[in-house]
């Protein structure tokens, strides 16, 4: 497997990761509301893998399970989703009897056989046992998502260079939030990038460069350059990716003053090499292309 595919199966474990959450929680809620039913708890486990934690199980086993490479951590988070599952799926099964097997009184005891009198009671026996369980595997599955969630955090700085990281963790804020509250966000962006939110931009901005979303990055790449005026490397970041966003926009003139711009700029030119070069090709394609627009303008005059 290559690296860029580790990466973003890395990335879809955490956001299936944090589907399960959500749908537990979910189904948490509707219990204590007295509406949970066999349909909904679907859609957090099945044995027929088009659930969330079934699909997280599978990730987990898929990476790490056979691997000689998978870390300690990622190791026992699959022993952990696995428990999860297997837990879970008693939840399920609990449901599912509640739901379907409950006797039915539609009619008068008095009208039933003793031998139908004795079975109706001792599935309503069972049924209150399954009752007990679910009540009692709903309130374990409490500190179960406590462990995954902090678990969840440390996979998270683990693949701290996953270029792919920044992004997934900028775009998902809101997400990661809610499963780690505020505090627990905050304290992760601290580990992870020394200046939080501003660190977190220009890393999510580079992951777009990277990946050749040249108007996303330089949105961000702008808003970092505002948030800190002594960040050179995002300021000429931000006149690289406006030159090839209006090249691709077929703006050629406005491309070709950030181009000049950025070549122009002081700093460091050993670190911006590759990009320096970029715009020098850049520069001679805008160079020819400028021409045939002041031609095209001269012959319409």
């Amino acid at each position: 497997m290559n690296r860029s595919n580790i990466e973003k199966k890395q990335i879809d474990l955490i956001k299936e990761s944090i589907c399960v959450f959500t749908k537990c929680m979910e189904c948490r809620d509707l219990y204590r509301e007295g509406s949970l039913g066999f349909e909904r708890i679907e859609d957090l486990v099945d044995d027929k893998g088009k659930s969330c934690l079934f699909r997280l199980k599978e990730m987990c086993h898929d990476l790490f399970r056979n691997s000689d490479e998978a870390s300690y951590d990622e190791k026992l988070y699959d022993i952990t989703v696995g428990y999860i599952f297997h837990e879970a799926m008693k939840l399920r099964e609990n449901l599912y009897q509640i739901e379907y097997y409950t006797p039915k009184y539609g009619v008068d005891f008095h009208e039933l056989t003793p031998l139908e009198n004795k079975i109706v009671h001792e599935i309503g026996m069972l049924i209150q046992k399954a009752d007990k369980r679910l009540r009692e595997g709903i309130k374990e599955m409490k500190p179960l998502l406590n462990e995954l969630i902090e678990q969840m955090k440390g996979l998270i700085r683990l693949y701290k260079n996953n270029y792919l990281i920044p992004r997934f963790i900028f775009e998902n804020e809101k997400a990661l939030i809610k499963v780690f509250g505020k505090k627990g966000f905050v304290t992760l962006l601290r580990d992870m990038y020394r200046d939080g939110h501003v660190l977190l931009m220009f890393k999510a901005a580079h992951s777009y460069l990277e990946s050749e979303y040249h108007e996303l990055a330089r949105d961000l790449f702008r808003r970092v350059a505002s948030l800190d005026k002594k960040n050179r490397q995002a300021q000429f970041l931000f006149m690289y990716t406006s030159a090839f966003y209006f090249y691709f926009k077929n703006r050629p003139i406005r491309a070709q003053s950030y181009t000049e711009k950025a070549l122009a700029m002081p700093g460091d030119h050993h670190q911006w090499a590759v990009y320096r070069e970029s715009l020098k090709k850049l520069s001679k394609a805008l160079s020819g292309e400028i021409k045939k627009v002041k031609k095209a303008q001269g012959d319409l005059i």
